[in-house]
């Protein structure tokens, strides 16, 4: 594959850990560094199969879980301070740091969204909404997590039909596009039912990267690990009406 993609808009190393933290539900405070180390690699390997060009600070911080992961398997020296300092305590305090920022930021773009709702009008008030089941933004992370799930079951199956190479990234946006047009939403495992080779996969993969990025695409997700929804831009509200499960 030449077809290269990069998605600036998309979070960094720290998003990554916290996102794995999240998922796992670590307790930041006490990181299983071997596993949290596993799974970051894991991810790293995923985006370069995909050939997503992957920014050097994910790379540096590969680089550090590795370091911290070899400190502590050293041996404690016998007579040295028993509060001898965690080789995690500046990954956490990085860690809390910016998830605090996050929210915050998290927090104006909420207030933000709201305020562009409010219409000033004289003796009126607006109803508060019912968000509770409201589906969220997915992130690269999310969605290179449901590849996973594709390509291990891909693993489990033999394939024997042959497929030309010349499979494209705008061939799929095609078939995405034409299966939007049939329905106004598409579960993310369903662009992938039936015998796909790794490489139709990939390329599919491809092609949905490149249509959320171009705005011709949007993604939500209802709770962490369940499908991926699928629609254009506009039909989220209507799908919400109507009570499906466009996550």
């Amino acid at each position: 594959m030449t077809y290269q993609i990069r998605l600036v808009q998309f979070e960094g190393p720290l998003d990554l850990l916290l996102h794995l933290i999240r998922r796992d539900k670590i307790n930041i405070y006490d990181i299983p560094i071997s596993h949290i180390t596993r799974e970051y690699l894991a991810y790293i390997e995923i985006m370069q199969e995909l050939e997503l060009e992957v920014a050097g600070e994910f790379f540096v911080m590969a680089a550090t879980l590795m370091r911290i992961k070899s400190q502590m398997l050293l041996p404690r020296h016998e007579g040295l301070d028993e509060e001898e300092a965690d080789p995690r305590d500046e990954l956490i305090k990085n860690l809390l740091e910016y998830r605090k920022f996050k929210e915050a930021a998290s927090c104006f773009a909420t207030k933000e969204e709201d305020r562009r709702r409010v219409f000033p009008r004289p003796a009126a008030r607006i109803e508060e909404e019912d968000v509770s089941n409201e589906p969220a933004d997915v992130t690269l992370f999310d969605l290179l997590e449901a590849l996973q799930g594709i390509l291990k079951n891909i693993k489990q199956q033999t394939i024997y039909r042959v497929i030309p190479d010349s499979v494209t990234v705008e061939q799929k946006i095609e078939m995405i596009s034409a299966k939007l047009l049939e329905r106004s939403e598409v579960l993310f495992t369903e662009l992938f039912a039936g015998e796909f080779t790794k490489i139709e996969i990939i390329v599919t993969f491809l092609a949905m990267l490149e249509m959320i990025k171009l705005g011709e695409l949007v993604a939500r997700q209802m709770g962490h690990a369940a499908d991926i929804w699928l629609y254009k831009p506009g039909v989220g509200s209507y799908i919400d009406a109507e009570g499906s499960a466009n996550g």
